[in-house]
């Protein structure tokens, strides 16, 4: 038997994606099948029974988080996944009757016929996973590290790649001239920065095992049933801040990875200290309530005072020169086994944080709040 008397049969998974119409290829596996003896359905059934075992072991080569990426930067999530024969080569064969080969498994692979009458585009993984992993890509988790002008650059460069007729060659001069290396710097330095700003300006410090986070979180779910409407979930009380301030999310990570990450010393974890409610009072863990002197409004409580006498008593709140929209709140950060926990102001709307220890008035406030519910 000769090599012209083989085969070479590429077999892969197709990743749809409906709304963009893209297939995404990521070849898998290679068989050798005699010219003769090559059956089309035989293939079929092959490629569907690959399919199963890589659903149970995973396609290596193109990896769930290389699809967690494609979701993100198309807001869009997987329709299905498909098996299909790539290609079908022989050495000596000619393009004529390479072409005709697959042209008789399309006609067949009823699955692969549909995509091909809705215009799908086919675009190779190979393409996304050299860009991914040259930068190191990852919007899941690393991204987000990233300041929001670099998150944006980067998502218009994969979708870039992923949607346009000159993807593919966008995506190789992309891999050879390399991005502007100068935001990975930019990045770097802010995270430096702040990372000082933490370091210089902590309230206290403990060691892990000093703190209970359950009886942290247990009275932050009680303070904000009381004060605040409450989505239920964890995450809302606890959760992690980046190295450069933004807060880090991500639809999967529950309050468990958000304290890992803490504790591998990749983010900080944040808690509410004190917020504004609808009323525009500012209340604190210990219950005491202040008032923005900007949005200043007289407040009356109805007291009873005999059977069916009332007096209305008006309420002085202390002030707070804090704007609408911002909290103060503590920041934990974890290095050698030690917490420093820090005071901090973040901003809702923008979801960062903005400062540091500005205000020392409540200092002592929240070392007596954490020394009586967090520090053991």
């Amino acid at each position: 038997m000769t090599c012209d008397d083989e085969l070479l049969v590429t077999y892969g998974l197709g990743y749809a994606f409906e709304k963009s119409k893209l297939l995404i290829i990521s070849e898998i596996e290679e068989k050798t099948v005699l010219k003769h003896e090559i059956n089309i359905i035989e293939e079929i059934n092959f490629i569907n029974k690959l399919k199963e075992k890589f659903n149970i072991k995973g396609d290596l080569k193109f990896p769930n988080d290389y699809i967690a990426n494609i979701e993100e930067t198309l807001e869009e999530k997987l329709s299905k996944t498909i098996p299909i024969i790539t290609s079908i080569k022989a050495k000596n064969m000619s393009m004529e009757k390479q072409v005709h080969l697959m042209e008789e498994y399309l006609k067949i692979d009823l699955s692969q016929a549909r995509l091909k009458r809705d215009g799908y585009i086919h675009k190779d993984s190979n393409l996304i996973k050299n860009y991914l992993d040259n930068y190191n890509y990852d919007l899941g988790m690393k991204i987000k590290n990233e300041d929001q002008k670099s998150l944006k650059y980067n998502k218009l460069v994969l979708k870039l790649i992923l949607t346009t007729s000159f993807g593919s060659e966008f995506s190789n001069f992309v891999s050879k001239q390399g991005q502007a290396s100068i935001m990975s710097e930019k990045h770097k330095l802010i995270e430096e920065q702040f990372q000082d700003k933490i370091r210089n300006n902590f309230l206290i410090k403990k060691k892990y095992n000093e703190l209970d986070f359950l009886n942290l979180i247990l009275f932050l779910e009680e303070w904000q049933r009381k004060y605040f409407i409450w989505d239920e979930k964890y995450t809302s009380l606890m959760f992690s801040i980046n190295k450069d301030g933004q807060k880090y999310s991500s639809t999967k990570s529950e309050l468990k990875d958000f304290v890992i990450s803490f504790i591998k010393e990749k983010r900080y974890l944040y808690f509410p200290f004190g917020r504004y409610n609808k009323e525009n009072i500012f209340v604190t863990l210990n219950d005491e309530k202040y008032q923005n002197t900007e949005n200043k409004k007289s407040n009356m409580i109805l007291e009873k005072k005999e059977t069916n006498l009332y007096e209305i008593t008006p309420i002085k709140y202390e002030k707070i020169d804090l704007e609408y929209g911002k909290e103060l709140g503590g920041l934990l950060s974890y290095s050698n086994d030690n917490v420093y926990i820090s005071l901090v102001i973040y901003d809702e709307k923008q979801q960062q944080l903005v400062d540091i220890n500005k205000f020392e008035k409540f200092n002592t406030k929240m070392i007596e709040v954490l020394e009586k519910i967090f520090i053991i």
